[in-house]
């Protein structure tokens, strides 16, 4: 399958406070989570990048989008990522979302709206998404007005949705979303194997 040519960058600035440790650094197929996401989306990503608050927790290679801010906010890592990619859109990845699969992000590739999002059958997944360069002021005056909510943003713009699997959208959160997150994860690879 093809390679995504438009940017990814996997937002990993989090605080992680509803799972108690640093979603980064989980142990997740043999390696932090952060790092296990890079080698799976560089196989997908001609151009991958990780938005963080600080380069030095990371151990592994990989193109780094240091966040200024300290507002813990998936807003100010997409921010930051306008202000240092030239791109005219941006796909966004969760570093808590790792069963995105390549047919996903081609999907959110090919749509033209101003923001697209995946879409769970209970849960819209804003940091699954592309969202286009016009979205920026809407993105800086959130975040000067210290509303950091994006589905206010989502809301008033044109959108458009990708739909996804409960199981794709897994999102890691707490200790109970983790423990199903590596049960899903020795699953797949005893497919694998």
């Amino acid at each position: 399958m093809q390679k995504i040519t438009t940017p990814c960058v996997i937002l990993a600035g989090g605080k992680s406070s509803r799972l108690g440790q640093d979603k980064t650094q989980i142990h997740f197929g043999g390696y932090p989570l952060s790092q296990w996401l890079v080698m799976r989306f560089e196989n997908m990503c001609e151009n991958l990048y990780v938005s963080a608050k600080q380069r030095d927790k990371f151990n592994f290679h990989a193109e780094f989008l240091i966040e200024k801010s300290s507002i813990y906010a998936p807003l100010v890592g997409m921010i930051n990522a306008f202000e240092l990619l030239d791109s005219k859109e941006i796909i966004f990845l969760s570093v808590d979302t790792p069963f995105i699969s390549q047919e996903t992000l081609l999907a959110l590739d090919s749509k033209d709206s101003p923001i697209v999002y995946a879409q769970s059958e209970f849960k819209a997944h804003y940091l699954v998404s592309k969202w286009q360069r016009s979205t920026l002021d809407s993105l800086l005056w959130a975040y000067k007005s210290k509303s950091y909510a994006l589905h206010r943003i989502v809301k008033s713009h044109l959108h458009e949705i990708v739909p996804i699997s409960e199981e794709e959208g897994l999102n890691i959160n707490t200790m109970q979303d983790y423990e199903t997150a590596l049960h899903k994860l020795d699953k797949l690879n005893e497919l694998k194997g």
